[in-house]
């Protein structure tokens, strides 16, 4: 009798589908952690494939959890997302993530360090092949207003809110992507 399970055989009506484990990611480590404006950075490496991906939070908590993330986003997509800049925004902070497979950055505004981060790696999760990013955060009558846009094609989008990350929420469901 074989000791592993190679695929797992379901059974639906008269319908056989074969099913196979996922491809698992080795394993990270943290490297290093460090502050950032609204919080900290944490630097990991990854094995099996080889990845060096830096995570955002306004803990060290949230930045690890980020970073193993975007490890998790890696896996699923092909795409390789690590964290290259924090800093302070209108009416909070803003990341920057830059990618690859296809190369592109992806910048987003949250009112706290790990909302920021959030938004921005669901920005890329949205819309993988694509270019979609925040541009302008500003604050209006009752809260913020986030604007952003994606490319091929391009689409334009904003939302608005109490806070910067409600705005920034609201801008990402608008953008109609995903």
């Amino acid at each position: 009798m074989r000791a592993t399970l190679c695929g797992v055989a379901l059974t639906l009506g008269s319908l056989v589908v074969a099913v196979e484990p996922a491809a698992a990611a080795g394993p990270c480590s943290v490297n290093l952690t460090r502050t950032t404006p609204g919080g900290y950075v944490v630097k990991t490496s990854c094995s099996s494939p080889n990845a060096f991906i830096d995570g955002y939070g306004s803990t060290t908590g949230d930045a690890n959890r980020e970073a193993l993330l975007l490890r998790q986003f890696q896996n699923n997509t092909g795409t390789l997302c690590s964290g290259n800049l924090s800093r302070a925004a209108v009416g909070g902070f803003e990341v920057k993530l830059s990618c690859s497979s296809p190369s592109s950055f992806v910048d987003a505004y949250g009112t706290t360090l790990t909302d920021a981060a959030r938004e921005a790696r669901l920005l890329k999760e949205i819309a993988p092949g694509r270019h979609c990013g925040h541009s302008l955060v500003r604050a209006v009558s009752g809260g913020y207003e986030v604007k952003g846009s994606c490319s091929k094609p391009t689409v334009f989008f904003s939302g608005v809110g109490p806070t910067v990350t409600q705005a920034a929420e609201n801008a990402r469901l608008s953008s109609g992507v995903g």
